[in-house]
């Protein structure tokens, strides 16, 4: 089984996993990550110190922005791992919900990873549809 991290802006990481641990109960090796006020350089001991665990496993990180702090400081300690580290920006809900059933499915990391990148990030609601929805 592979590692999950979310690492965002903020509370919203610890958030992510609140509502995940409410759908799924309690979940292993998946861990939250948020740059509060704390700053950057005390973000990055905070990474440093979680990958320190996780630096000869699989790692998943997804992050709430691509080529935000949080992601920057991930991205900038991924030479450490021997093992497979992918790296995403954009997560969501729906994003993590699927990592973890295709997790608890025993998908490889790989094999998870294909999947989220075919992901739309986005569902829209078109108003011309609004009769069709209205009678389901």
């Amino acid at each position: 089984m592979f590692n999950i991290i979310i690492a965002t802006h903020g509370q919203l990481a610890e958030e992510f996993l609140n509502v995940l641990q409410s759908l799924f109960g309690h979940l292993n090796q998946i861990e939250a990550l948020g740059l509060k006020d704390q700053g950057v350089v005390s973000f990055g001991n905070k990474v440093d110190q979680l990958l320190a665990t996780t630096a000869n496993q699989s790692v998943l990180v997804l992050c709430d922005l691509a080529g935000g702090t949080p992601f920057n400081e991930f991205a900038k300690r991924s030479n450490k791992y021997s093992s497979d580290f992918f790296l995403f920006g954009g997560v969501s809900l729906p994003v993590l919900i699927e990592a973890l059933n295709l997790r608890m499915q025993n998908q490889s990391l790989d094999q998870v990873v294909e999947k989220l990148q075919q992901l739309t990030p986005l569902t829209m609601f078109k108003a011309q549809d609004r009769k069709n929805a209205e009678d389901e």
